[in-house]
């Protein structure tokens, strides 16, 4: 065998030392992490699903790495215990109404607990205490239900190229206006009569503006109100006709009252008059003694001759007045 040299011996305790210092470089570094060289306390939370957490894994508290994950116990079918430890320097800020719950670090990276600050309690959480848990999100059952939405997806994908397929045949009513020409040839042809119907309204306007017509007559012309007119002053006149014809008469009336005064005032038919008032005034008495004799036949108690002889003395007198005013005439 060929004795070590001075060089190889270097090179060996170099190896060495350097080895020696990443040992113990390693070991800081995970103790750091793990919180060997720091003073820690205790304490532990329950949950249904741990979610794929570890022994070891990081306790966060407002983001900072301020425990490590010491033990995982299940106590029974639907409860598992996690034992944290964590840095005595964060205890004061850890409440007893603070949340621990599982996450993860980064979308895909490893699990670890988190723990949010609580806002009501100012009690710190103790040495052994359990903290408030909060189960983690089964990632299986969402998993499932995005498969079942995945599934529907399909089935909406396959049922929308079925109906953009119908479409670019020319189906439905949507197809009909995306891909057929028959729709707007008719929408074409609306518009056209459109145009049609509104230029025959546009002349009729104008005709009406130009007065004619009875609407453009009533509406853009004077004639109808010069025919009121000339009706009304007409009816004026009328009534103006009608009221000198009845000053008329009265006034006759009072002429032919006044000279009927001046008749019976003349000395030549004084005596005619006088005759008729008295002819007149027999007559009245006569027809007043009838009727009187008329209606009081039950007062009197008189009988059925009795009135005819009373009827036959009234007609009798009345007979020799008319005698006697035909021979005065």
């Amino acid at each position: 065998m060929q004795a070590t040299t001075t060089s190889q011996k270097i090179r060996i305790g170099l190896f060495t030392i350097l080895g020696i210092l990443l040992l113990f470089a390693g070991i800081f570094f995970i103790g750091k992490s793990k919180s060997l060289f720091t003073s820690t306390y205790h304490v532990y939370g329950t949950f249904n699903n741990v979610g794929g957490l570890q022994i070891g894994n990081n306790v966060r508290f407002a983001g900072i790495t301020a425990g490590s994950v010491d033990n995982i116990t299940v106590l029974n079918d639907s409860t598992v215990r996690v034992d944290m430890r964590v840095q005595s320097k964060y205890q004061k800020f850890i409440k007893t109404d603070a949340v621990a719950s599982i996450g993860s670090d980064g979308l895909m990276g490893d699990k670890l607990v988190t723990i949010a600050p609580g806002t009501v309690s100012q009690t710190p959480l103790k040495d052994g205490q359990r903290i408030v848990s909060v189960n983690p999100t089964d990632f299986d059952k969402v998993i499932t239900k995005f498969t079942a939405v995945a599934d529907h997806a399909n089935t909406i994908t396959a049922a929308l190229a079925d109906m953009a397929t119908e479409m670019r045949g020319g189906k439905g009513t949507i197809g009909r206006l995306m891909y057929n020409d028959d729709l707007a040839v008719q929408i074409e042809g609306t518009m056209a009569n459109a145009n049609r119907m509104s230029a025959a309204f546009a002349d009729l306007g104008n005709q009406v503006r130009s007065g004619k017509g009875s609407v453009g007559q009533l509406l853009y012309t004077d004639q109808l109100s010069q025919n009121l007119n000339n009706v009304s002053l007409s009816a004026n006149k009328a009534m103006v006709s009608a009221d000198d014809a009845v000053k008329n008469i009265n006034q006759a009336a009072y002429n032919f009252s006044e000279n009927m005064k001046a008749l019976q005032g003349n000395f030549l038919f004084r005596s005619y008059f006088r005759k008729k008032e008295a002819a007149e005034g027999a007559e009245a008495d006569i027809l007043e003694q009838g009727a009187t004799i008329q209606t009081t036949p039950n007062q009197n108690d008189l009988t059925d001759a009795e009135l005819q002889e009373i009827r036959r003395s009234a007609e009798k007198s009345l007979e020799n007045n008319r005698k006697t005013q035909k021979s005065g005439k």
